[in-house]
């Protein structure tokens, strides 16, 4: 390879060997033996000749006098090998230290709110356990990431899987219903028809405005009053879910997201509707860190108990 450098209208070439040969002669060098820096860079010691002699050809000089007894610097290797061993010690030296930074790093998770308090952050004292030195911040937010406004490493977020210049994986399908708190109807009926709903309050985050319009289209009753309602809107899911599981109304509630924590919720009429998928999702560019591909394995490994408690339509 030749590198041109241009300083005041004249090109000043410089040789750059092939850096792979160049990398295992410093390694042989260094150890010593051919076989020693095949066990140190775990190939073949026919593989490390290989190479040397690719840099020799290079070179267009001996480096190592081979024998049956071993392979020994020449003159003008044992010159080369000490012209060259600073610059990899360097660079080992720096790339240490960018991987130590790296790993003291925090780890910036991105969730919607609900899924946090519902399902991440009681379970993240188990992360630390099994990965100490991993620090997670976690970090709330509704709706599609922007990498490049915001310090995130992974999004946790819902939707179709679509979003420009990122990778994702599927975590879970989206499924959501009615539902509401045993306690609003221990002393009274229960809701067994949509129409029972006309006695109740409904309860509805501004995320999500349309899921009540949307569950009912869905449902086959678009005529439902829903207009003449009485509606008790929440700034968020997590408020409204908490609301409903208090006893105050009736909220479409995301099936799994509720199932994580385990709270008594009854869901009515069975007739759930698939608002898209939870992602997770990094950049496309970079794809995710060694830090964040331990998290996603650890998060896949906690969510399979719960999904499996969930009916196979909601599951899937």
């Amino acid at each position: 390879m030749l590198v041109e450098f241009y300083s005041k209208g004249r090109a000043l070439a410089w040789s750059v060997p092939p850096l792979n040969p160049l990398h295992v002669f410093e390694v042989a060098s260094r150890v010593g033996s051919f076989t020693k820096a095949a066990e140190v860079l775990s190939v073949s010691p026919s593989a490390v000749s290989r190479q040397i002699a690719v840099l020799e050809t290079f070179l267009d000089v001996r480096l190592f006098h081979r024998s049956r007894d071993g392979n020994v610097l020449t003159e003008v290797g044992e010159e080369y090998y000490r012209a060259i061993a600073p610059a990899f010690e360097t660079i080992t030296s720096v790339t240490d230290r960018i991987k130590r930074a790296q790993d003291s790093a925090p780890l910036n998770v991105r969730v919607p709110s609900t899924f946090a308090v519902r399902f991440l952050i009681p379970r993240l004292s188990e992360f630390r356990k099994e990965h100490p030195g991993i620090n997670v911040r976690i970090v709330t937010g509704f709706g599609p990431v922007d990498f490049v406004r915001e310090d995130v490493d992974i999004s946790i977020q819902v939707g179709a899987g679509d979003w420009p210049g990122t990778e994702c994986r599927m975590l879970f399908a989206n499924w959501a219903q009615p539902m509401c708190s045993q306690k609003l109807f221990k002393d009274g009926q229960p809701i067994r028809r949509i129409d029972d709903l006309l006695g109740y309050r409904l309860l509805i985050s501004n995320n999500k405005p349309t899921d009540w319009a949307d569950w009912l289209t869905a449902a086959g009753r678009p005529d439902f009053p829903l207009q003449q309602m009485e509606m008790v809107e929440f700034p968020n899911s997590m408020l409204a879910y908490q609301a409903a599981a208090d006893g105050l109304g009736v909220v479409i509630g995301q099936v799994p997201v509720l199932e994580f924590a385990e709270q008594a919720m009854v869901r009515l009429f069975d007739k759930p509707i698939r608002q898209g998928s939870y992602y997770a999702v990094w950049r496309a560019e970079s794809g995710p860190s060694r830090k964040a591909r331990q998290f996603l394995s650890w998060l896949q490994r906690q969510l399979e108990p719960v999904l499996a408690r969930l009916p196979q339509e909601t599951a899937a």
